[in-house]
């Protein structure tokens, strides 16, 4: 028993290590507020988006940020995911309002979809998914990709996911009666390889959306997760990471039927405020510490220095 004992205090003080000493990636760039990120193994580092300056960059291991892309066909950079099949990154354009450039006639009506390389950054094509809804408010906020190159992205202020094909066209996916609401509503969206979305609210309620029938919307049995943001679906592990910057956790969830209910199982506090999304890199996820609260509190002091946060699966 002792010798048990003993194995496992040295064990606690490992694992404790390993928390403590994360390689975690301090970056730096005036007063960036990224939101999205993807990771791009091939080049070995994360791409991140920008809410404040609408564009993109790459952060590599020690922390080195370099602008990407910067268009003005974005006005705030949001969610990104990377086809490393196809080299393409993905990337969601809106105007919530805290941008450089803001605009009277663009805010809560633009949103976009661009595709560019990820190696060269020429664009490939750009959707625009605001013209699907002109008579309503848009924010393009987050992206995937199924098997076949199809996209989707879910419209936080619309109770709406658009598509679109390999082609760059888009069109409306699928809308859903209980995405109606003031504020933001859906938010991240994540493929799952049996042919199936799986798209959560900011209220916390997390949804499972069929790819061939859409219209046949359900809801995932499992606790609220309030405050949810970015999703990871691992197929690895098979588990679905959900990023809450309510609770300031990145959650783990396991699930023992297909995903119709989901158990959280283990939980990680974020080292900063506001995660938002998150991306995988080899036995790693990495979070982003966004700050968000920041930039949309006019009177808060703004920040130049973002965290992505290292967790080992």
């Amino acid at each position: 028993m002792k010798h048990f004992i003993a194995l496992n205090a040295i064990f606690f003080t490992f694992l404790t290590t390993l928390t403590i000493h994360a390689q975690d990636i301090t970056f730096k760039s005036d007063t960036l507020y990224p939101e999205g990120i993807a990771y791009h193994a091939k080049r070995d580092v994360f791409f991140v988006s920008s809410l404040r300056h609408g564009k993109i960059g790459t952060v590599d291991r020690k922390g080195n940020y370099t602008i990407f892309v910067d268009s003005p066909e974005m006005i705030s950079a949001i969610g990104l995911r990377l086809n490393e099949k196809t080299n393409t990154l993905y990337v969601c354009t809106s105007d919530p309002g805290v941008s450089t450039k803001t605009t009277a006639a663009t805010q809560r009506k633009f949103a976009k979809l661009i595709a560019y390389d990820a190696t060269t950054g020429a664009q490939k094509y750009i959707a625009d998914l605001g013209a699907l809804n002109a008579s309503g408010f848009n924010f393009a906020n987050d992206v995937t990709f199924d098997n076949e190159g199809n996209v989707y992205v879910t419209n936080s202020f619309s109770p709406i996911i658009y598509k679109v094909d390999a082609a760059g066209t888009p069109s409306i996916f699928t809308t859903y009666d209980e995405w109606k609401g003031d504020g933001f509503r859906l938010n991240g969206i994540v493929f799952h390889p049996d042919g199936f979305l799986m798209a959560v609210s900011s209220p916390g309620i997390l949804y499972r959306i069929p790819i061939k029938k859409p219209q046949e919307i359900k809801k995932v049995k499992c606790l609220l997760l309030l405050g949810a943001d970015g999703l990871i679906y691992n197929p690895a592990n098979k588990e679905l990471v959900v990023i809450s910057n309510y609770s300031q956790e990145i959650i783990r969830m396991r699930t023992y039927d297909n995903w119709e209910s989901a158990t959280p199982w283990d939980r990680f506090k974020s080292v900063n405020t506001f995660p938002t999304t998150g991306t995988i890199g080899g036995p790693y996820y990495f979070i982003l510490n966004a700050k968000l609260n920041e930039l949309f509190d006019p009177k808060a002091e703004k920040s130049s220095t973002f965290i992505i946060q290292q967790i080992r699966f």
